[in-house]
This record gives C-alpha cells, structure tokens and sequence, in this order.
C-alpha cells in the first residue's frame, strides 16, 4: 500500500519550469529557445493548468527581392502567450495539450542593399501580430523531479511575417507544491 501512495504523489500536479530548444518557422527555419512556467489549477491525476511562456527565435540568413536585399541581417522573433492546457498523466508519461494564446513580434534589422542603383542603408521593422494555435507536448518522467519531452506549436492562424510552425525539444523541473 505504501508503494502505491509513492507512485500516486509521484503523478500529482506539481508546479514546474521548462525549457527547451525549437526550430520554428514556415518558409525558412528559425533556431531558438523557449520557457514555460505551469502552475496547476486542479488537484486531480489528469489536471488543468495555466502555463506564461516565452518563445524566442532567430534567423540571420538575408532576405532578398529582384532588386534588393538585406544583409548582415538578424530576423528575429519573440512569442510571449498565456497556455491553458490539459496534463494527462500515464505512470512515466504526461501527455499535455495546451492552446497558447498571445502575441509574435517580428523584428528585422540589417543593411537593405540595391546594387544596381549603388544603395545602401540601414533597415529595422518591427510588427506584432495576434498568435494562437494548439500545442502538444509529450513528456517521459525520469524522476520525481525531471521529465524529458518534444515540444510541437501547430498555428490556427499565419502572419505575414511567417512566424508559424514551432517544433523541439525541451526539460522539465518540477516543484512539489507546499500543502
């Protein structure tokens, strides 16, 4: 019996800190970070919870047209969302489902260059859009306190900035509530 109480407060609803590598994108690839702080809203086995993230991605490869382009150029963007989701817990597996809801700004800064005209100057843009998908992270428990998992941001919406897809790899600590 004492066996069994263990394994059921391993599965509990703990408060935990996750990061994790992405690559991100829809027509060219980001490479970035991402963090995410879960608090649980429920005290069941399967639980509800409420997830701030922040996620953040760069791409330094030039953009260009027929008649310029930028370089040394660093597109960047960061994606700060609120995450209610869902924890399914299965012995060593957790299989959570969130839908992020929040921004992306998309900041692009370089030198835009026309060589035919003999052009140079310095470019910066920035722009925020709206940013909502749904996304899954499966996890595996290796103990009590760490789990490792993949990371997959699916977008209901596309910007202009491209600024969709999210796909990693990320490490969860765990905190034990104080009751």
């Amino acid at each position: 019996m004492l066996s069994n109480v263990k394994a059921q407060q391993e599965l509990r609803n703990d408060k935990s800190i996750e990061t994790g590598f992405i690559v991100a994108g829809s027509e060219t690839l980001f490479y970035g970070l991402y963090g995410k702080y879960a608090m649980p809203l429920t005290k069941k086995q399967h639980f509800v919870y409420l997830a701030p993230s922040l996620a953040t991605y760069f791409d330094f490869k030039g953009e260009s047209t027929s008649e310029a382009y930028l370089k040394n150029d660093v597109d960047m963007r960061i994606v700060p969302t609120i995450n209610p989701g869902l924890s399914f817990n299965f012995g060593k597996f957790r299989f959570n489902i969130e839908v992020p809801v929040g921004v992306s700004v998309a900041i692009t800064k370089g030198t835009l260059v026309n060589e035919k005209i003999g052009f140079e100057k310095a470019y910066s843009n920035t722009e925020v859009f709206f940013n909502y998908g749904v996304l899954f992270a499966p996890k595996y428990r290796i103990n009590s306190k760490n789990q490792i998992g993949l990371y997959a941001f699916l977008p209901f919406i596309s910007d202009k900035a491209q600024s969709g897809y999210q796909f990693g790899i990320g490490w969860t600590m765990t905190f034990t509530n104080q009751e």
